[in-house]
């Protein structure tokens, strides 16, 4: 059932994107590949933390211009990391470690201030994101909210880099948390289940942006 309410919500974000990019013919659209470093943190159990290796982390932006300094964007971010149980109680033994990957889906507001070739901006999104063991069949969604603030350097008027910094804010649904997809075959994530705390993460990537105006 949560599959299903996540990915109806993936359709009305796409349904939000495409009636931000009627009028193309007289806005111009960003592209951006990005590449960075996701500071992922550590979700609080009933009897423990699951803590997450920090990693690196990819992905691309689409942008709609509203406006010459507002957009709508579409994004997607992958990161590909490992995590452990660690008990509170101190003689039980760190529990076993566990690779999984994790996939932010977003639609965000972009407002920026036109500074010239240097153009700050902020973002505030909200989507999905997946969370995905490796060798277990148990992914999850949950609803996010995302926060961010950076800056674009245009090189000319078609090419420019971009680089910011991003808050991600993973939500519970329906009483799951992000340990309930992961590490079922040992009690030592037990306490995984049913958490309603789930970690908050930060992001620092960087990359290149193609802007395509109308002729």
């Amino acid at each position: 059932m949560n599959l299903r309410k996540n990915r109806i919500f993936i359709a009305i974000l796409l349904v939000i994107t495409m009636i931000g990019a009627q009028d193309l013919h007289a806005q111009a659209i960003e592209l951006n590949g990005f590449y960075g470093w996701q500071l992922n943190g550590k979700a609080k159990l009933y009897d423990g933390e699951f803590i997450m290796q920090s990693a690196p982390n990819y992905g691309g932006k689409l942008a709609v211009g509203l406006s010459t300094t507002t957009y709508v964007e579409l994004s997607y971010m992958r990161s590909d990391s490992e995590g452990y149980f660690k008990p509170y109680n101190i003689s039980t033994e760190p529990g076993e470690t566990y690779q999984y990957s994790s996939n932010y889906i977003s639609v965000a507001g972009l407002q920026e201030v036109d500074m010239g070739k240097i153009r700050p901006f902020g973002t505030i999104g909200m989507g999905t994101v997946i969370w995905a063991p490796k060798d277990y069949s148990g992914t999850k969604w949950q609803f996010q909210f995302t926060l961010g603030a950076g800056f674009k350097i245009w090189l000319n008027d078609r090419f420019g880099l971009r680089a910011q910094g991003s808050m991600m804010m993973p939500l519970v649904w329906n009483g799951a948390g992000f340990g309930c997809g992961i590490g079922t075959g040992g009690s030592s994530c037990g306490g995984a289940v049913y958490t309603r705390i789930t970690p908050f993460q930060g992001e620092f990537s960087g990359g290149l942006i193609i802007r395509i105006t109308p002729n």
